[in-house]
């Protein structure tokens, strides 16, 4: 799970989008962070390994200027248990071979090893690492989306075949010179909010991203599942993403949720975010949607995730003053003092 942001408009770009990623980050993220501009019809981008407040002191990514840009922060697994994963050139965005395109990934491509085998003859993997022997997942997806648009395909024709031949999770923020004034997002069922202003639109994983600019948009709201959203300045368009698969249309019972918390956290006093995650996935999960816990094991197989409604049930506790919201700074994947949300009953 990562958390990433897009916008386009005329607001200082580096700082509200290196912001947005920082309010994030203590929710999940942190083991690398990158940022992708589009100035003066240029591809310019900046990444380390580390928070935002690191890669700050290491990279001259708060300068970075322009009207359009993307911004991810990762959290990886395998990063988490081998540094050696956590490397500059494993952070988002990454670039096609031309330097026109700009991608960022949530999630895992499942069978990304068949596309890195078939692509790297013809594509260069600024990811990969000799000393793991690997690349990262999400690059294969930059590659496939360039030979697309190279062959003829519009931007929609592109997202949707990207869509077609991978398999696992995903959300897909993209950038291009061709079109230096639009954020592309193609999501199957990762979490994403979108707000819209009078000349400016933003996207960001968790709705806590926007919460220094919340009043400067007239609109924040979930877009659809399984859909493919062009943000410009004040618009954004939705068209279905793959005609294929239908996202599930899932009621969850917030007030349910909300009492596993509760009942999780009398057992044990101080949960990191993602270990609370961990302890309602399946059982408590099940009990909001209202349904068995196979079924929900079988949802996040599809690549279906409930990550903001969880986030938005902590938000409200903490608000009703029943739980405690800290942020601690540890060390993980290499990197000292990241942030992370850590809860407990007050």
């Amino acid at each position: 799970m990562c958390q990433l942001a897009a916008y386009v408009g005329d607001s200082p770009i580096s700082s509200l989008l290196l912001r947005a990623i920082e309010n994030q980050e203590p929710l999940i993220g942190g083991h690398v962070t990158g940022l992708g501009v589009i100035d003066e019809g240029s591809l310019r981008m900046e990444k380390d390994f580390g928070h935002v407040r690191r890669v700050m002191s290491t990279t001259h990514i708060g300068s970075l200027k322009g009207t359009t840009g993307i911004v991810h922060t990762r959290h990886n697994a395998k990063s988490k248990d081998d540094p050696r994963y956590n490397i500059r050139e494993m952070a988002h965005p990454f670039l096609d071979d031309k330097r026109t395109i700009a991608l960022m990934h949530n999630g895992g491509i499942a069978n990304y090893k068949e596309h890195w085998e078939r692509l790297k003859e013809n594509h260069t993997f600024r990811s990969y690492s000799a000393d793991v022997d690997a690349i990262t997942d999400s690059e294969v997806a930059v590659h496939m989306l360039s030979d697309a648009l190279g062959g003829g395909a519009s931007m929609v024709e592109g997202l949707r075949s990207l869509a077609s031949q991978l398999t696992g999770t995903f959300l897909f923020g993209v950038i291009t010179t061709e079109q230096p004034e639009t954020v592309w997002i193609a999501n199957w069922h990762q979490p994403c909010y979108v707000a819209v202003g009078e000349d400016e639109a933003m996207f960001c994983s968790s709705r806590i991203g926007f919460h220094d600019v919340r009043e400067e948009f007239e609109r924040i709201f979930e877009p659809p599942k399984n859909s493919i959203i062009e943000l410009t300045r004040g618009r954004a368009e939705i068209t279905p993403l793959d005609s294929r698969r239908r996202a599930p249309n899932l009621r969850l019972n917030r007030s349910r949720l909300a009492s596993s918390i509760l009942e999780i956290l009398k057992r044990t006093p101080r949960l990191e975010v993602r270990d609370l995650l961990r302890a309602l996935t399946p059982d408590a999960f099940a009990d909001a949607l209202g349904v068995s816990p196979e079924r929900v094991v079988e949802y996040r197989k599809a690549g279906v995730r409930f990550n903001n409604p969880y986030f938005e049930v902590l938000e409200m506790l903490v608000g009703d003053g029943l739980i405690r919201e800290q942020i601690e700074l540890k060390e993980e994947a290499g990197v000292q003092d990241m942030p992370k949300f850590v809860y407990s009953i007050v």
